[in-house]
């Protein structure tokens, strides 16, 4: 049975001399100095003479995680190949008293509008400066971070002074969340800091991502885990120990388990590319592409049921407009050019079938609230035969309807329903003929893989709406 026991350790040998090799090679000294009433100095002596040390608080994310991640507000991809976006991401992290009470020295249920400055934003209902463990100096945020260069998922807080875990209370256990957020700017009206959550008020305009995640209970699998992969020695005593409490603590880390938190795409992402369907497909030019979606939502990054994180978006739909990469992973996502795409055919295409013609890639990704379907808008410029051997450039447009389908790879395991997933990439592929109707298909591939998918408006399984 997993407990979290909050009192000050009573057994001065079990805080005497516990900084194991893998504590002394930490390499992360960063963020707050002085977690109040819980800080003190090595070798002090505190209330009942027992000697605290202070243990350097190391934070990481997973590396599958982070590779893949699309900027939150327009600043694009970035992976191995964008090395600007890796570098400049922030990552918020917030952690708070896992416990909702307990019978030793913290018996209320932990309050999220508590800060690790020991108050409120307006210092009210100050209470022991035990609930929050850390957060950002901005009441709005979590502490910002950012990955080291080693790429190995360690997260360095963004600023001068130290963050430790707690001296006083060494086998308080704590949860540690961690979002994904670019220039989003928190303010009163769209920042909501509960009791028992923190959430935010969002609406996404498609060239943005949505991270957010947690790091796990510390249960026997996930602590077997991290003995195996950290090479750690923790006898049998100590691991029933940490088990008991749970969750991140002095105890702990004193023993080299650290948070390592994993974190979701919250959205679904879309890419483009064109394919050449015939010799008559330079006639056309792609000006731009649409998707109608949900785009207001609430964005939940810590609460005390641990299950209630996540995202939620209200049922009103816009259209969200394709954009081209951001120029250096840091600037927004401009426009689509006003040149267009436009996909060439040769005869030595003339075997090939059209998908295993080189493809064009337009513009960056969309990402999109999750949903069962989709209408998408293909806005393009067409050379169109109008009699007497003239010919005149019309602009038009189609409309077509991707639909999920009723398979395994599309079920959301919570709900049952039928969804194009959060965390999935759909290349969507535009099949374009001259003279002929446009074409569009899609499959999956990236973050998650689930099989294929054909959306084509000449096929059952797609829709053209107009």
């Amino acid at each position: 049975m997993t407990m979290n026991v909050l009192h000050k350790t009573k057994t001065t040998a079990l805080l005497k001399g516990v900084m194991s090799a893998a504590a002394s090679l930490m390499v992360l000294a960063a963020c707050t100095d002085s977690y109040p009433t819980l800080i003190h100095n090595d070798g002090s002596t505190i209330g009942n003479d027992e000697v605290y040390d202070r243990v350097p608080l190391m934070m990481f994310v997973n590396e599958q995680d982070y590779f893949s991640i699309i900027a939150t507000r327009g600043t694009g991809v970035f992976d191995d190949e964008h090395a600007g976006k890796l570098a400049n991401s922030l990552f918020y992290v917030y952690a708070f008293r896992a416990a909702e009470d307990a019978d030793g020295n913290i018996v209320h249920n932990t309050d999220y509008r508590e800060t690790s400055s020991g108050g409120t934003a307006s210092d009210q209902d100050r209470l022991t400066a035990a609930d929050c463990l850390l957060d950002g100096a901005d009441y709005n945020f979590g502490m910002p971070t950012k990955l080291t260069a080693d790429r190995n998922g360690t997260l360095e807080p963004q600023t001068t002074q130290k963050l430790y875990f707690s001296s006083a209370f060494q086998d308080v256990g704590y949860d540690f969340f961690v979002y994904h957020i670019d220039d989003f700017e928190p303010t009163a009206a769209n920042t909501h800091r509960e009791a028992d959550r923190i959430y935010y008020d969002l609406e996404i305009d498609g060239s943005q991502d949505i991270m957010s995640g947690m790091a796990p209970k510390l249960t026997r699998d996930v602590l077997d885990e991290k003995i195996r992969d950290g090479k750690l020695t923790i006898t049998k005593s100590d691991q029933e120990q940490i088990l008991d409490i749970g969750n991140y603590c002095t105890f702990a880390a004193h023993r080299g388990v650290y948070p390592v938190m994993a974190m979701k795409h919250r959205l679904t992402r879309m890419q483009f590319l064109a394919y050449p369907g015939d010799e008559s497909a330079d006639n056309v030019v792609i000006k731009g592409i649409s998707v109608e979606s949900r785009y207001r939502g609430r964005l939940t990054v810590a609460a005390r049921n641990t299950d209630e994180t996540g995202i939620e978006f209200d049922s009103d739909r816009r259209e969200l407009e394709l954009r081209e990469a951001s120029p250096d992973g840091v600037s927004p996502c401009p426009p689509l050019s006003s040149d267009g795409y436009v996909v060439s055919y040769d005869g030595s295409m003339a075997s090939l079938p059209w998908d295993e013609r080189p493809g064009l890639k337009i513009g960056e990704s969309l990402m999109l609230a999750p949903d069962s379907e989709y209408a998408l808008t293909l806005y393009y410029t067409q050379t169109v035969d109008v009699g007497g051997g003239k010919t005149e450039q019309r602009d038009l447009k189609s409309r077509y309807l991707l639909k999920a389908q009723e398979t395994s790879y599309f079920k959301d395991p919570e709900t049952g329903a039928y969804i194009f997933r959060p965390g999935y990439v759909y290349s969507v592929k535009i099949v374009v003929y001259g003279l002929q109707e446009i074409k569009v298909s899609a499959n999956i591939e990236g973050w998650e893989y689930g099989g294929d998918i054909v959306l084509d408006p000449m096929e059952d399984d797609g829709v053209l709406l107009e």
